[in-house]
């Protein structure tokens, strides 16, 4: 018998596979290769590595991923409103409409309003394809989706408040008002003061004479020229020769130019309709105002300085960023950094929006804020009575501080006689309370307003009042919903009540 070490037998392949069936690799740079040497070792890098992927695209995002997170609110949320659009049984299948929605809300979360860069998204972004479940949806049919379904988006705006209290929000302890410019999708050069339309019309209705003459005149040359009926550009078989095929391009350039001259006279003519139409809605809205000031709307006087963009003729021009631009005024109500209530406005200030603004609150979620906060631009007597009356305590400032002032100490004991309303309320916020009160706005709505022009939504991307409120409300449920992914809050058992 041997006693000699023993040989282990080979292992066989576990599987052969034919040379020609062998995927063609680029070959990978090695140790050896002049551009990779260094001293360093490096870790490897190959990118065309086949990889064993797991099957379902959750398991690669994980759990904690927002994307899991909005699928799961398939569950939670109410779409009807939504669904209850789609009665009729015509033409190829549309895209299921609570996907459409969760692929908006979690376009929007990421920062995303685009049309055009969610589609892109959809077929680039692993996050997106999963919310779509590998559809792309083209840019015309996101566009569309989200401006078909704008009033549905308040309400899915208000659900999300339902899911919260589900989560915990029994009761509104305090309640933050605050206001913020929202940029319109317009440029403030394209728009024009009252003062300044006359002038431009009269200026257009010149040029559009100017261009109307010129193009006349050369339609009688070329009448006088080559006869009734004849454009002057035909080539005949006769003249063959370069220099007359180069004169009848020349005549045929001319031709062109007075097409062009009455294509652009009729441009400047509905500039000029654009205008006297924007005249026109001034010129109402002085009447409306004087009416509602009990004076006579006959006598009413556009101010001269008054703004309408072409663009968007409903956005204004507000104060923004150290700057004036075209924006929308949008109002938020916040408790413990959740949007209880939202709203967009024209108006460039937030004077008698507190007793509005409590009222959604109250309609929305059942509940009344025990105190409200609010900086002086919200400061009305007449409202913050209407908010008193509610059961509400307010806590409004009346006017800025200074940068660097020294805080003045707290009044004690009860207020003097003969203080006015304002007087009275500016004591109420130097006391001890009014201070730990108001100082709650840095911890809610303030934060709210950063979050979500930063993350969520930084300009409108539709046009008109009806439809930056619907795109906003959309904004807000966004913000709400990562206010609950981030604190946590399990979506099953909501979903269990929901059902």
């Amino acid at each position: 018998m041997s006693t000699g070490p023993t040989k282990a037998p080979e292992q066989g392949a576990l599987l052969e596979v034919a040379a020609t069936e062998k995927p063609e690799r680029p070959e990978q740079p090695t140790q050896a290769s002049e551009r990779y040497v260094s001293p360093r070792p490096f870790r490897p890098w190959q990118p065309e590595q086949g990889q064993l992927l797991p099957q379902y695209t959750r398991q690669v995002l994980g759990e904690k991923h927002l994307a899991c997170f909005f699928v799961d609110l398939a569950e939670v949320l109410d779409f009807s409103p939504i669904l209850k659009a789609y009665t009729k049984e015509c033409g190829q299948p549309a895209y299921h409409p609570v996907m459409m929605t969760l692929l908006l809300m979690y376009a929007y979360s990421r920062g995303v309003s685009s049309s055009r860069e969610i589609e892109r998204r959809c077929e680039t972004d692993l996050g997106f394809r999963y919310v779509s479940a590998g559809e792309a949806p083209d840019h015309d049919t996101l566009c569309a989706f989200r401006v078909k379904h704008l009033e549905a988006f308040r309400a899915l705006f208000v659900d999300t408040l339902r899911v919260a209290q589900e989560a915990g929000l029994k009761k509104v302890g305090h309640l933050s008002v605050d206001g913020t410019k929202v940029k319109a999708a317009a440029s403030k050069h394209k728009a024009m003061s009252y003062g300044r339309m006359a002038e431009a019309v009269q200026k257009l209705d010149e040029q559009v004479q100017r261009l109307l003459e010129e193009a006349a005149a050369l339609d009688e040359q070329e009448q006088a020229r080559y006869g009734k009926g004849s454009r002057g550009d035909e080539l005949p078989e006769e003249f063959n020769n370069p220099a007359t095929r180069a004169e009848k391009l020349r005549l045929a350039r001319k031709r062109l130019e007075a097409d062009k001259k009455v294509a652009l006279a009729v441009e400047k003519e509905q500039r000029i309709e654009k205008i006297r139409r924007a005249q026109q809605e001034l010129e109402e809205e002085a009447r409306q105002k004087a009416q509602a000031q009990g004076e006579k709307a006959e006598e009413a006087v556009v101010d001269p300085k008054a703004q309408r963009n072409f663009t968007d003729p409903q956005s204004r021009i507000m104060p923004r960023d150290g700057s004036f631009q075209q924006s929308y005024n949008a109002q938020v109500d916040a408790d413990t950094q959740l949007i209880l209530a939202q709203e967009v406005g024209q108006s460039p200030n937030d004077v008698r929006q507190l007793e509005p603004m409590v009222s959604q609150v109250q309609a929305n979620t059942g509940l009344v804020p025990e105190q409200l906060s609010a900086d002086s631009g919200y400061f009305c007597r007449e409202d913050i009575e209407k908010v008193q009356e509610m059961g509400v305590e307010p806590f409004v400032a009346v006017g800025r501080a200074k940068h660097g002032q020294e805080p003045q100490e707290a009044p004690r004991g009860r207020p003097p006689k003969g203080l006015s309303f304002k007087e009275l309320m500016g004591r109420k916020l130097r006391t001890k309370k009014g201070k730990r009160a108001y100082a709650r706005r840095k911890v809610t709505a303030e934060p709210v307003i950063g979050q979500v022009k930063n993350g969520v939504l930084k300009r409108f991307s539709l046009r008109g009042l009806f439809k930056v409120r619907g795109e906003f409300s959309l904004a807000c449920a966004v913000h709400n919903l990562k206010k609950l992914w981030n604190m946590g809050q399990g979506l099953a058992p909501l979903g269990a009540q929901a059902a």
